[in-house]
């Protein structure tokens, strides 16, 4: 009885240290039970790793024992679970894991903005005029800037303004380039992101989809209807917030199917990876190959001939801090 007695405690005072370390002090690398640590294979135990030269393989070896530990599942799960569950009574945020997100005053999950700076350049982006015509630009706002209403006073009061200046200073700027306006498209006060995520949804992918048809098949038209339910991706709560969605919310679908099929190059971030968009859908559509963004996209010139247009998709904060600068000759 004793020893209980005293082993709480210390167990208290141990998930409060790390939990406070974590805060002001985060690992470069952070894992749940969606984000794993991958094993070096070693198959001695710590015991005889201990006296042996090979830190790596110790430290890999602790760092899996700790992440499979059940204690420390269980109570990151307890105050995970706790910290989202308050945020219908608290107003502020409890999303207090030093992450890349934050909760709104439901639990709704938003991206943090870690930069917020205006573009001071009024260049245009320098395509080569044999494909500008090719080229459409999709740039997707942040979902805070879409979907306020779950947001508290500080969150609204403190929003970043630069990226949709940002936006229509490019747009200006480039006025003889194709630019698709997600700010106008997501503007009819529906719900266009995940709840438990910081990714559209079904009505904000087939939106999309209807932009890009009406630009690439400008003589049809088309329009969206709902087609039935479906699970909601939550990837992004799972792996940072530890929490386990399901949320079922509509399923849309375009009309018409394209009796021809466009030929299409999506470069692209994470919102035309297939979690959010699905590629058997897209493929209704289109004929599409993808290609992560990287710093050489407008040097293959054989790539873009092969192509009737091309997709420059990219979330907006990210475009105006790097991406813009890959567009050279």
């Amino acid at each position: 009885m004793v020893k209980k007695y005293i082993f709480m405690p210390v167990v208290i005072i141990l998930l409060l240290s790390v939990t406070i370390s974590g805060v002001y002090f985060p690992s470069e690398d952070s894992y749940s039970y969606v984000n794993s640590i991958e094993s070096l294979g070693e198959q001695r135990s710590i015991t005889r790793l201990i006296f042996s030269n090979n830190r790596k393989e110790l430290k890999n070896k602790i760092d899996s024992y700790v992440f499979e530990s059940k204690l420390r599942n269980g109570a990151l799960n307890v105050l995970a679970s706790a910290s989202w569950n308050l945020q219908d009574n608290l107003f502020l945020d409890t999303q207090f894991f030093n992450t890349e997100i934050f909760y709104g005053v439901d639990g709704e999950l938003y991206p943090k903005i870690n930069e917020c700076n205006q573009i001071t350049t009024e260049e245009k982006v320098k395509i080569k005029s044999e494909y500008k015509n090719k080229f459409i630009f999709l740039l997707v706002p942040l979902k805070q800037e879409i979907e306020m209403d779950t947001l508290n006073y500080l969150q609204k009061k403190y929003l970043c303004d630069a990226h949709k200046s940002n936006f229509y200073k490019f747009t200006t700027t480039n006025n003889e380039m194709r630019i698709i306006d997600l700010y106008k498209s997501f503007s009819g006060g529906e719900r266009y992101y995940e709840r438990g995520d910081t990714h559209w949804n079904s009505l904000g992918l087939n939106l999309v989809l209807i932009e890009l048809l009406s630009n690439t098949n400008p003589t049809n038209k088309f329009y969206y209807q709902q087609n039935g339910t479906y699970t909601e991706n939550n990837k992004v709560l799972e792996r940072l917030g530890l929490i386990k969605l399901d949320k079922i919310s509509n399923s849309y679908k375009v009309y018409p199917e394209p009796t021809s099929k466009i030929k299409l190059l999506i470069i692209h971030d994470s919102f035309f990876n297939s979690l959010y968009s699905p590629t058997s859908y897209l493929d209704k559509y289109f004929q599409v190959d993808y290609l992560n963004w990287s710093k050489n996209i407008d040097y293959d010139d054989e790539l873009y001939r092969r192509y009737d247009f091309v997709i420059l998709e990219s979330s907006i904060d990210i475009f105006f801090k790097e991406r813009i600068f890959y567009l050279k000759d």
